[in-house]
């Protein structure tokens, strides 16, 4: 059979999506995978690397869409323009959206696969099956295929950074997350001699472990370095930990010497109060901490926090580059019912307005202030770290690379302020009536 696998583009641009083209989702292309080994014709279409020609999808027997909340709009979209082109051939929809909210993903579906879809994926393409199907948690993750990334339509060759998964779970239960949810708190995870092999495929220019919590097993991820540094595969590397990390500098070290460029870190708050409210089991002190032992041994930080308005703090923190997301009740999350049970959601054309769910877009009544005041508040402590005096204050240093990377967030703000011009007007429009 044909099978067209869509990840669907992200709808507005900013910090995230700006990296998106150079990583695509695991998800998809462990199907593809899967598919193409079984013998069938297996297409990847990643919108975020190149735009797709409906005319190579609409023979198509089978077409996959997998979505986060933010791109279910346009996943729909795909779906139903593929629907009028090819009648006959079936929708697959899956991904973290489906999971949570499979009757909505159905009215654009044959079939939704909620939760892991690596298990069933097989038997559903071959022989069809129910309308939503609960997918298998894989328990080895050995037994997954090593991913081609081939299957993609217009990837570079070879590919700006290599994406590779090592683990699934989280054994922690932040309210404002959905990955234990959708992947449960057992943490799952491949063995070193797979992860070790699937390395040795190729060189790399530069590696992105996947994981949510790469090092949420320490001697696990201990002996995974140690054979990377022993196998001399130790091209630069980045990956996302707790920052709880840097109190285990013997990790920290082995991270160093197995050529760790970069750690992205959900710091969240440097409040109590509030990261006992997200149920992070850190404190303020943690978070100062953890960029300062990062820093000793040469590796930088990528602070992800949560914005509780204008604030020039992130300034002082040391901060190699800043993530601000404003809080989002992401599906499946406990944060999502408190909003949902409260009626607190400032946006309701569903499923249309599911594209604002990506961290940039204010969607429910936040704390202590308006929705307009935090977005633009939001706005302004980004806009005040990616200066462009800031920038050039790294330019006198030498600090080239750095100084690119100010830069590059400076031109992201501007071109996502372009975009949400109207979006907005209608938030300050609507504060005038609060």
């Amino acid at each position: 059979m044909k099978i067209s696998i869509v990840e669907p583009k992200a709808p507005f641009y900013n910090f995230y999506s700006a990296f998106m083209k150079h990583l695509p989702l695991m998800g998809p292309i462990y199907l593809g995978t899967i598919l193409s080994n079984d013998g069938h014709d297996v297409t990847i279409y990643n919108e975020n690397i190149k735009r797709i020609d409906y005319a190579n999808l609409k023979d198509s027997d089978v077409l996959a869409v997998s979505t986060m909340t933010s791109t279910a709009p346009r996943g729909y979209e795909i779906a139903k323009r593929f629907r009028e082109l090819n009648p006959k051939g079936r929708i697959i929809a899956g991904g973290v959206h489906a999971t949570f909210l499979p009757e909505e993903a159905a009215l654009y579906a044959d079939h939704v696969v909620r939760g892991e879809a690596e298990l069933v994926i097989s038997d559903l393409v071959n022989n069809g099956g129910e309308k939503i199907i609960q997918g298998t948690p894989m328990e080895n993750l050995d037994d997954l295929p090593f991913p081609d990334f081939s299957l993609i339509e217009g990837l570079k060759k070879p590919m700006p950074i290599t994406p590779i998964s090592t683990s699934r779970g989280c054994p922690y239960e932040c309210t404002f997350c959905s990955v234990s949810p959708m992947f449960g708190r057992k943490y799952r995870f491949r063995s070193t001699e797979s992860v070790i092999e699937e390395l040795s495929r190729f060189k790399h220019k530069l590696l992105f472990f996947y994981d949510d919590n790469f090092a949420a097993n320490r001697a696990r991820t201990k002996k995974l370095l140690t054979q990377m540094i022993k196998q001399k595969i130790t091209p630069k590397w980045m990956a996302q930990v707790r920052a709880d990390i840097a109190k285990d500098e013997e990790m920290v070290e082995l991270m160093a010497e197995a050529n760790c460029n970069h750690l992205a870190i959900g710091f969240e708050s440097l409040n109590a109060e509030t990261l006992k409210r997200y149920n992070k089991k850190l404190t303020p002190e943690d978070n100062k901490n953890c960029i300062k032992v990062l820093h000793k041994y040469g590796i930088k930080v990528h602070g992800m926090f949560i914005s509780e308005g204008y604030s020039d703090i992130y300034n002082k923190l040391g901060l190699d580059s800043l993530q601000l997301s404003i809080l989002i009740p992401l599906i499946g999350s406990k944060l999502y019912t408190t909003v949902k049970n409260a009626k607190q959601f400032t946006v309701r054309k569903f499923p249309s307005d599911w594209e604002l769910f990506d961290g940039g877009h204010v969607v429910h009544l936040p704390d202590n202030m308006s929705p307009f005041e935090m977005q633009r508040q939001t706005v302004q402590a980004l806009k005040n770290f990616y200066s462009r005096h800031n920038a050039t204050k790294l330019l006198l240093r030498g600090r080239m690379r750095d100084f690119g990377i100010r830069l590059m967030g400076y031109r992201i703000i501007k071109r996502w302020e372009a975009q949400n011009r109207d979006y907005i007007a209608k938030l300050k429009q609507a504060q005038a009536f609060i």
